[in-house]
């Protein structure tokens, strides 16, 4: 650095335009060596740091390109002027070039944003008013509503909002977690700008974070260990602000009822009506057969307690007739109480199949209680000689049963076969009548 070099940064500091006009006489090019230097710091950068009006404006007049100089730290003249809050050396330098408001530091800050921290609301105001885009540059992907939050600056954001409030998405911008400036007010226990942020119908009170974390989780993550805590939660709850889980559930219950409502009102009303008279063929089977179920339990319990045995003498066999009769009782009464444990079980498996099973079921307790009858009838009519009606209704029985048993065969085939024919045309492929013709 050469001695005329040397006096400009002097008179920088001073703030001395005089002297530098004297220099400048000397040597016209003073300032453009300056600039072409391996010195990054220039004599604006000094003047603006210091709030030097009429120097800044001197430099400016004969050579506006030294507003765009960056010095080490890759902060402009503007940077530094808008972090000291001089407003009227940011008013010359925006004059002169109002895109060096986009500009960013080597740590991502605009000029805006180091306003925003130092809370100089005059020169946030003046960068915005000339340079609207000044407003929407991000630091590490927050905002300038995120740095409002962060270094309590509640004026600032205020008047942001207002100036900004119609664009949502700057209202709503997410840092690198996901978070909007609502988690983060809530997390800073920021009552006032929660309440202020509730106001604004612009902003998305439920918006998830990358943790899965609406506002109000946040806020309810704090716990209820100050006023603040448990004021926000209730500011929340009262704008509406929900937990993340309540959205997937009414997600969920929204999905339903969308795909519900696709359908044509005919297509949906049938359906409705087929379900109904589906639950109701349920309720009526299910009732019918618990009470068949407990009927032919109570009748075997009781033919064991009290059995039609044949006189015997001691060391007899016990017949055929009676061997069977307890048999077939048996069989009827466990059959009967399985049917009525699966009725109470609780288990849901109240289903078309399962209904099903419960028949056959009921099927083999109602054939079986039949056959003890007709072995309890042999043994009590055989000693006395009346037989003709025994087999006369036995073989009435068995006509009845079989008749119904292949019924119920027959409609089952039928089922199956269906089910089988519309498996194949779901799995055949659709054909394309463009590329029939």
């Amino acid at each position: 650095m050469n001695n005329t070099e040397r006096l400009l940064y002097g008179a920088a500091v001073e703030g001395n335009v005089p002297s530098m006009l004297r220099l400048l006489e000397e040597d016209r090019l003073a300032l453009h060596r300056v600039v072409s230097g391996c010195f990054k710091e220039t004599p604006l950068h000094v003047a603006a740091m210091l709030g030097h009006v009429e120097f800044v404006k001197e430099i400016l007049t004969r050579n506006p390109e030294m507003a765009r100089e960056l010095d080490s730290r890759r902060s402009s003249p503007l940077h530094l002027a808008a972090a000291k809050g001089h407003i009227e050396v940011v008013k010359l330098l925006l004059l002169t070039n109002p895109e060096i408001s986009l500009s960013q530091d080597w740590e991502g800050r605009s000029p805006a944003h180091l306003a925003v921290i130092k809370g100089h609301i005059q020169v946030i105001k003046k960068l915005v008013q000339v340079k609207p885009e000044a407003a929407r540059v991000k630091i590490r992907s927050e905002s300038m509503l995120h740095l409002c939050v962060r270094h309590y600056q509640d004026e600032a954001l205020q008047w942001l909002v207002e100036m900004m409030g119609d664009d949502h998405e700057f209202m709503n911008s997410k840092d690198d977690h996901g978070s909007t400036v609502l988690h983060l007010a809530a997390a800073y226990r920021q009552v006032e700008i929660v309440k202020l942020l509730l106001t604004e119908s612009r902003v998305e009170l439920n918006a998830v974070n990358h943790h899965g974390f609406t506002a109000l989780d946040t806020a309810l993550a704090q716990g209820c260990g100050t006023g603040e805590d448990v004021k926000i939660q209730e500011l929340l709850k009262g704008g509406g602000a929900v937990q993340a889980t309540q959205i997937a559930l009414s997600r969920r219950v929204g999905s339903i009822i969308v795909k519900s409502s696709d359908e044509p009102p005919e297509e949906n009303s049938r359906r409705r009506r087929k379900k109904t008279r589906k639950k109701d063929w349920l309720e009526q089977k299910r009732a019918a057969i618990m009470v068949v179920a407990s009927l032919i339990a109570s009748i075997a319990f009781q033919a064991v307690l009290d059995p039609p045995i044949m006189n015997m003498q001691k060391g007899e066999t016990i017949p055929k007739a009676t061997f069977y009769f307890l048999l077939l009782n048996g069989a009827s009464f466990n059959a009967s109480i399985f049917v009525i444990l699966l009725m109470i079980s609780g288990l849901p498996w109240m289903g078309t199949l399962f209904m099903w099973l419960l028949m056959v079921l009921m099927w083999i307790a109602l054939i079986t209680i039949l056959l003890a009858y007709r072995c309890a009838e042999h043994i009590t009519l055989q000693p006395i000689g009346i037989r003709e009606n025994h087999i006369t209704t036995g073989y009435l029985w068995h006509i009845s049963i079989s008749i119904l048993l292949i019924g119920h065969i027959v409609r089952l085939a039928q089922k199956i076969r269906r089910w089988i024919k519309r498996r194949k045309s779901d799995s055949s492929p659709s054909r394309d009548p463009d590329i029939l013709i």
